[in-house]
């Protein structure tokens, strides 16, 4: 007989059912979610000989000192806001002018006040939990509006990444907006390891963003903001 006759096999196709009605659908891609990093053009510049470097968050820190304005600013706080998240890829080529940089920043991730980033800003005072709350609500809310413009999108090129006082020419994109900057810069190469640290200036009016204020304007934060960043990226 038959041994695959359809009566032979009936008990397969309730069995089969079975396990059809269980097999999951194959997932459709899903696109990334926000802006990402050229990858494929570092990757592509390793190949070619380039000395390409990667970000590595944990050591690297971008701070920002917020001032205060107004006629009673002395009621206010100074703060500082800290990325511990920064993403990022680095490029240093014997031609200073092939030298690059691009990095993220997600802002919905921002720190403030924590107390040794304010330490190392110069400020004194541990900030209430409730003033933390307050400061980052007003901020991500009512200023950066990261629930819209959740990234800070960076672009540096190297003027002179060999010399003893390098420059970069850097493209920052906050709120839609993009300002560019001559920054300064300290370069510290080794054998598998790369640290960039700076400071430079901001104005909230480079991004169309109004300082937050309070009391009628009477205590509000400054138009100027310093910043300062180091970076540390491992050789890929």
């Amino acid at each position: 007989m038959n041994r695959f006759s359809p009566v032979g096999s009936a008990w397969i196709w309730p069995l089969f059912l079975v396990f059809a009605g269980c097999a999951k659908p194959v997932p459709e891609p899903v696109e990334p979610a926000g802006p990402q990093l050229p990858v494929a053009v570092y990757e592509d510049a390793a190949r070619q000989g380039a000395n390409v470097y990667r970000v590595d968050s944990e050591q690297s820190r971008v701070l920002i000192r917020v001032g205060r304005d107004g006629r009673m600013k002395h009621l206010g706080h100074e703060h500082v806001i800290a990325s511990e998240n920064v993403e990022g890829l680095v490029m240093l080529h014997d031609d200073p002018a092939q030298s690059r940089a691009d990095l993220l920043i997600p802002l919905p991730l921002l720190v403030v006040d924590k107390m040794e980033y304010r330490e190392q800003m110069g400020l004194e005072g541990e900030m209430t939990e409730s003033a933390i709350n307050g400061t980052t609500t007003n901020m991500q809310d009512k200023v950066l509006e990261s629930g819209v413009y959740p990234w800070v999108e960076v672009s540096a090129r190297f003027k002179a990444a060999q010399s003893d006082a390098p420059m970069l020419n850097v493209s920052m994109t906050l709120h839609g907006m993009t300002a560019s900057y001559e920054v300064p810069v300290e370069l510290q190469v080794e054998p598998d390891r790369l640290v960039i640290s700076g400071e430079m200036t901001i104005q909230h009016a480079d991004f169309g963003l109004t300082p937050y204020s309070a009391a009628g304007g009477l205590i509000k934060v400054a138009e100027e903001l310093q910043l300062r960043f180091s970076l540390v990226a491992h050789q890929m």
